[in-house]
């Protein structure tokens, strides 16, 4: 369970620490920063849609950049908290920088997937390599993994996403994490920009390992991610549910339901019978509980003759059944 902090600090470094509280609190099991700079983010012009149409590219990453001097300490608090504190570098010199911090693993956004200098250096770290598939076609996400594999990626790990903020559940076309399975095998997993759990826990329930979701304190405290971040309490609520359905997949029922088997039925011996009578309806039943020879034996048994004397109430064995000889 990653909690994404993303722009969520709204340029406070305290607020980026109570962040990294509230997400350990909330039961993350790491946190994910973004690592970049409005220069090698994008050319300094107006963002025509989306939920930051109107603003130019440079006046957003400013606001929304985490300050390369926050990562030492906030990645320090994280692990003292006991989370995993990794990052989404957006250029080459982020993953230098990121290395230097020791950082776990590498998060490639789903813009960047065609970005292969950036992927390449963050495989040829040997670290595990996490990829978002938002926008990309099949063929685009083929490449990814090749260019990971062949620069040294330790692991790759393709999360299923949709690139629109927030996502409706019904855009998420969940079994496309089927082709993800295809390239990746186990290592799926959900970025999820949907409000809510109910895309998340759908999504382990096809096999995600990873989830992915934006955090905040509150909505209401605004910020470039706010309107599609998960609050503490809701977030709490989507790593609890996240964690039921992954034990209901993998659970066997094996000794869970043991104490009911009981209730089976098996034959039962109801009236007395001597050595020599033939079992009939009359003399054997299908009864609970379970302790005698199975339902299935039933019409083997009917018309073969009792090895001995059995009384009433006797769960019938096969040392009870005196069979006919072959011929």
């Amino acid at each position: 369970m990653v909690a994404e902090l993303g722009a969520s600090h709204n340029g406070d470094l305290l607020r980026a620490h109570a962040l990294v509280d509230a997400a350990a609190d909330a039961g993350a099991d790491a946190v994910k920063f973004q690592t970049y700079t409005p220069e090698t983010m994008a050319v300094d012009g107006s963002i025509t849609s989306g939920p930051w149409a109107g603003r130019t590219y440079h006046e957003l990453y400013r606001e929304a950049m985490t300050p390369w001097s926050w990562f030492p300490g906030l990645f320090e608090h994280a692990r003292d908290r006991g989370l995993i504190a990794f990052s989404a570098p957006f250029s080459v010199s982020a993953v230098s920088f990121l290395e230097s911090l020791d950082c776990p693993m590498y998060k490639i956004a789903s813009p960047e997937i065609m970005h292969e200098d950036l992927i390449a250096h963050a495989a040829a770290t040997g670290k595990p390599v996490i990829i978002s598939t938002g926008m990309a076609a099949h063929q685009e996400i083929r490449r990814a993994v090749a260019v990971a594999h062949c620069f040294g990626g330790a692991q790759v790990v393709l999360l299923h996403c949709v690139s629109a903020y927030p996502a409706a559940p019904e855009q998420y076309n969940l079994p496309a994490m089927d082709f993800l399975r295809s390239l990746a095998g186990e290592f799926i997993g959900l970025s999820d920009h949907t409000l809510g759990s109910a895309v998340a826990v759908a999504a382990v329930a096809k096999g995600a390992m990873m989830v992915e979701k934006h955090f905040t304190l509150r909505r209401a405290d605004g910020g470039p991610d706010a309107a599609f971040s998960s609050e503490p309490e809701e977030f709490a609520a989507l790593a609890r549910d996240c964690r039921i359905a992954a034990a209901a997949c993998r659970a066997s029922a094996g000794d869970s339901d043991s104490s009911s088997r009981q209730y089976r039925r098996s034959l039962w011996v109801t009236k007395p019978m001597r050595a020599g009578d033939y079992f009939s309806h009359d003399n054997i039943d299908v009864l609970r509980p379970a302790g005698g020879l199975s339902p299935y034996t039933l019409f083997a048994v009917l018309g073969q003759r009792a090895a001995c004397e059995i009384p009433a109430g006797t769960a019938l064995t096969r040392d009870h059944v005196s069979l006919r000889p072959s011929r």
